[in-house]
Parts: C-alpha cells; structure tokens; sequence
C-alpha cells in the first residue's frame, strides 16, 4: 500500500494540539511587571501592558502587508530597553517564557496525533509543520509536547515575518525543503489560513474542525474535510 502523498504539512494550534491562551487578564499584567522589576526594568500592571501593545503596534507598522509577522522576541527586548536595561539573549527568551507560561490556560496533544504520525512514518512519509506563531513561545512547546523531533522541516511565522494564508510563507516551506506541491497535503483547522494557503499553491488540503476552528465556510472547502468530530476516519481521509 503506497500513501497518495509523499509530504504532510501540519498546522498546530488547534489542529495537533488544543491550546487555550488569555493575555487580557490583569494577573499576567501584574507577574509580568514583577518579573521586569526584578530584572532592573520597574512597570506597573497598566503600564506594562501599554508599553507591550504600543511596541507591537509599532512593530506591525514596519510593514504594509496585513500578513506581516511580528517577532515579539523584539517586543520583549524593548521592554527592558525602555527602563535602560540591555538584556542578553537568555533573559529575553527565558522573559517570553514567562510571559507565555502565565497566559497559558490550556495544551494539549490530541490523542490521535502520535497514531497517525507513526503510520505515515511506517509507510514512508515526510512531515513538516507549518505555523503561525511566535518561535520564543513555539519551540519550548513542542519539547513539552512531544513533538520536538517529529518533523523533517519547521517553518513559523515569526521566522518567515509572514503569516498564512499568504502564499510567501508556503512557498519558503516548499522552497526550503524542495517540495512539489502535487506530492503534498497540508492538514489544517483553520480554512482561512491552512485552506487558503494550500490553494494559493495549487496543494491539496484536509480541513479538521476542532474547537478552535470557527464557523464552517463553505466557499473555502478543502479536497477532504472531517467536520464531524468523529477521528477514527482521520487515517483513511490521510490515506493510511
């Protein structure tokens, strides 16, 4: 039995993994602002928070495209900046990792994740991960995960400075690890940015609704699609 695609591209929030974040809260506001404090750069709950989103509205701005991609490790470094701290690399990574641990309300893999990624395996798959998201929040995750060496290939947003659905960061992907679009799929949760970006490339696409995924639009109907909750069929729709 040979698969009908030699690549599968994977999402992960909200499609191998179910995550639940809030950074509107004023508790991660006030440990974040402590946590500068003790490292030489004083804020206030209020103030911190302030200073974070104009830094990322700031940061957004450098670029005209809407599928720009902050790198918030800058965010974090201005932040001390502000207060005349210059941090090294670790105290701005261990400072996001502090930031993401207390906004993070839930993560998970979902069960049928490490089934499926075994039998693609066994029968000769390659896997990659595509993703929008932040490396300093990312990378730690997927050690935590599991997931750290389950992919021959990762591209993130926040490295590529470009989000899906944009057909920029897809092609990096394509680019980087010299694929053919006709031999992939890209498995995602979310239409507007896994389906979208497929298409953009003329790649297949299976669309997985799971908690996160928003309403169904039909206009953006991938080739294979389960929308029922029910992921026993999930091999088969891989062909497995």
């Amino acid at each position: 039995m040979s698969l009908p695609y030699r690549n599968y591209l994977f999402d992960l929030y909200g499609t191998l993994t179910d995550i639940r974040t809030d950074e509107r809260g004023r508790a991660l506001w006030e440990k974040t602002a402590l946590y500068y404090g003790e490292n030489g750069a004083p804020y206030g709950a209020s103030e911190l928070r302030r200073a974070y989103l104009r830094l990322c509205a700031a940061e957004q701005a450098r670029r005209r495209d809407p599928l720009y991609e902050i790198e918030l490790r800058k965010v974090f470094r201005a932040l001390y900046e502000e207060k005349g701290i210059t941090p090294d690399r670790r105290r701005v990574e261990d400072t996001a990792l502090f930031f993401r641990l207390h906004s993070l309300k839930k993560l998970r893999r979902y069960p049928w994740v490490e089934p499926v990624f075994a039998g693609l395996r066994q029968q000769g798959a390659r896997l990659y991960l595509l993703s929008n998201a932040q490396a300093c929040f990312t990378r730690p995750e997927l050690r935590v995960l599991g997931l750290a060496e389950a992919f021959d290939g990762v591209v993130l947003s926040s490295d590529a400075r470009v989000k899906k659905p944009s057909p920029k960061i897809m092609r990096r992907l394509l680019e980087a690890y010299a694929l053919d679009p006709a031999e992939c799929l890209m498995v995602g949760n979310d239409q507007h940015c896994d389906v979208a970006a497929a298409h953009a490339v003329d790649m297949d696409a299976l669309y997985l609704q799971t908690e996160t995924s928003g309403v169904y639009d039909p206009a953006l109907k991938a080739r294979f699609e389960l929308t029922d909750g029910d992921f026993s069929r999930l091999p088969a729709l891989l062909g497995l």
